[in-house]
């Protein structure tokens, strides 16, 4: 639920212009659809805040032309003006919204509970905001706001549960993306795929479940194509299908489905990659056990559950951080795909 919004002035409320006259007066141009929306959205209960780097004679005109609870000018600190204004209120982070288009934006638009950019917004603010508004600065974004709220605080809407996972959606993808170890890592295992498929290795992917589904999908994309016709590319994943499940399973034990097609096809400096959202499929562990005694390049991927037993279960772990599953399972695709297109372009672009 918001309570609170906080603007950026300046490529927000304005489209982030300077007309200078003969005189060398500047003048700034303001749609009149966002001077009414800002009204409409007071109107409508919420508290209004704005905090603006720029400290001059059209800020005055800012600050006592619309109704604002705070309002801070000179200010490019403004995550630390954000902490103040909860301070003060009581308001938590996770109850405001925030809407920026700028460098000194990116900070406070990632700490919001709700960070919104205009169309025309720089490309690190709209990597650090939730929601991308389709109007530029100025030219009528912040009347696109009303509806947003509209939905994002209605409960009982269905666009709140839409807005709702994509934000779980959204916060999973910013911290992977800021977590050098992990991004060095995904291109490393990229790097080793190159090697292997060079030398007439392969790669074998395995999952159970759903992730049984992403390591098809992900197999595929070598196999097939991701962008180029180039050969394919020698990868598979390990089956699931009920002849082999019930076939393996009552011959020797369901933990070994994965582990004894691995047996049967893979070779010393080939990989496998498992794929498992609480890392304790004992069918996948069970597979990367074998590899790894047998020379087989080993990645586990999974979601972010802490277990001391599986920090050395391969050579690469990759985890994403969230424990809800579909949440996990959209960042697997999301590595999935990275390394099957950076492999095809390295060896074929």
């Amino acid at each position: 639920m918001i309570e609170l919004i906080v603007f950026d002035i300046d490529g927000v409320i304005t489209d982030g212009s300077v007309i200078i006259d003969s005189q060398g007066h500047e003048q700034k141009q303001i749609n009149l659809k966002d001077i009414d929306a800002i009204f409409e959205l007071h109107r409508r209960g919420f508290k209004l805040a704005a905090i603006t780097g720029e400290d001059t004679e059209i800020v005055d005109y800012f600050e006592k032309r619309f109704p604002w609870k705070y309002f801070y000018r000179g200010n490019k600190t403004k995550k630390e003006t954000m902490q103040q204004i909860e301070e003060g209120t009581g308001i938590s982070r996770e109850r405001i919204c925030y809407v920026g288009d700028g460098k000194y934006d990116i900070e406070p638009l990632t700490y919001a509970g709700l960070g919104l950019c205009p169309a025309n917004a720089i490309d690190k603010a709209k990597n650090a905001a939730d929601i991308i508004l389709q109007n530029d600065g100025g030219k009528g974004c912040i009347w696109e706001i009303i509806s947003i709220l509209e939905k994002y605080n209605d409960e009982n809407c269905a666009h709140n549960y839409f807005f709702r996972r994509l934000e779980e959606h959204t916060q999973i993808f910013k911290k992977l993306a800021s977590d050098q170890d992990v991004t060095d890592k995904v291109m490393e295992i990229g790097d080793h795929i190159i090697e292997i498929m060079k030398k007439g290795g392969g790669l074998y992917l395995c999952g159970n479940g759903g992730s049984a589904a992403d390591a098809q999908h992900i197999a595929t994309e070598f196999i097939s194509r991701f962008y180029k016709e180039r050969p394919g590319l020698n990868a598979e994943a390990l089956t699931v299908n009920t002849s082999t499940l019930t076939a393996i399973g009552n011959d020797y034990s369901y933990e070994r489905v994965f582990a004894r097609q691995l047996e049967a096809k893979a070779k010393p400096g080939d990989m496998v990659i498992g794929i498992t959202t609480s890392g304790t499929s004992k069918n996948v562990l069970e597979a990367l056990r074998y590899a790894e005694k047998h020379e087989i390049e080993t990645v586990l991927l999974m979601g972010g559950y802490e277990d001391p037993e599986l920090d050395e279960a391969a050579d690469y772990i990759i985890k994403v951080p969230s424990l809800i599953t579909p949440r996990i399972q959209e960042a697997h695709i999301f590595i999935g795909h990275v390394i099957a297109e950076y492999v095809e372009h390295r060896m074929f672009g």
